[in-house]
């Protein structure tokens, strides 16, 4: 069985957790040039290797290098696509939309369409699939850039492209990259602040408690503001729209450098309904955006 390309996408999952997830992503340079190339082109492999097994599947031609040149350009889309798709879906969780997040979003994501490439590409006759053998690897290179210049450079194109595109995502992610950590946390039984019992069901006038959490880079500290609000939303197309506000507090935040901070909040909301967001927006000192924002989906009853 061809595997040597899942094998190495698997690899590079593990080599970006050893290094996002790690003391070593305090040193940018070594973050940027392990995890840029990931998120640009890993997770679109995996997931036109499972929507295509069959070599020759992504484009038609008599030419094998073609077909890889696709993949290429297939797999760019892919991951742009892919990074939308996790963002989109952390921001209605608890976790929100953070850098830290959608790494772990797409690392899952990438294993999880790795095994269902391997599943499909086993069940192929080994002389049809599309993977190739690590002796292979070179050859299947020269082949792409020497059949087709012309489609290289575009290619390359795309990915200075999608390099963009995803930067507009870090950058809206972390922000200078002074916050790394944003948080809410659900409270036990013994009043512990646990990543776990997130508050759902909820009484009108009735106080709870949840744990709020501020962590910053080693490289600068964050001064700033925390508010807090129950809100109901709308779906309009893409676009979630507030249609009625509850403010619930706010609270001062400092941290040092390297250092984070966990503060206990209590509300008590009186806006009625299903499905209402429990939103905390972390903004900086003098600003009138926030820079960060986590939430929590709950129900509110009359008592």
């Amino acid at each position: 069985m061809l595997t040597a390309d899942l094998l190495a996408v698997v690899a590079s999952v593990v080599l970006v957790a050893a290094v996002v997830f790690s003391p070593a992503a305090a040193v940018r340079p070594l973050a940027v040039a392990v995890g840029l190339p990931f998120v640009l082109i890993v997770p679109g492999y995996a997931l036109v290797s499972a929507v295509f097994p069959r070599a020759g599947e992504a484009a038609v031609g008599p030419i094998s290098g073609t077909s890889w040149l696709a993949r290429l350009g297939l797999s760019i889309i892919g991951s742009v696509v892919a990074v939308a798709v996790v963002s989109g879906v952390l921001d209605f969780t608890v976790w929100g939309f953070g850098r830290t997040p959608v790494m772990v979003g797409l690392c899952w994501s990438t294993l999880v369409t790795t095994a269902v490439a391997w599943y499909r590409r086993r069940r192929l006759p080994m002389a049809v699939q599309a993977g190739t053998t690590a002796g292979n690897v070179g050859t299947r290179l020269g082949e792409i850039i020497g059949s087709n210049l012309t489609g290289v450079l575009l290619t390359l194109v795309v990915v200075v492209a999608a390099a963009g595109a995803i930067g507009v995502v870090a950058n809206e992610s972390t922000d200078t990259g002074t916050v790394t950590e944003f948080y809410i946390l659900g409270q036990n039984e013994s009043g512990q602040l646990v990543a776990a019992n997130y508050p759902s069901n909820l009484t009108a006038g009735e106080p709870v408690t949840v744990g709020v959490g501020v962590g910053t880079t080693r490289e600068s500290g964050f001064e700033g503001r925390v508010v807090a609000a129950i809100e109901r939303v709308t779906l309009d197309g893409e676009t979630t729209r507030i249609t009625e506000s509850q403010p619930l507090g706010s609270f001062d935040v400092q941290v040092s450098a390297g250092e984070r901070t966990l503060r206990r909040h209590t509300v008590q909301p009186s806006l009625l309904g299903e499905r209402l967001r429990l939103t905390y927006r972390l903004y900086k000192s003098g600003a009138d955006t926030p820079h960060r924002r986590v939430q929590i989906w709950v129900s509110v009853t009359q008592s």
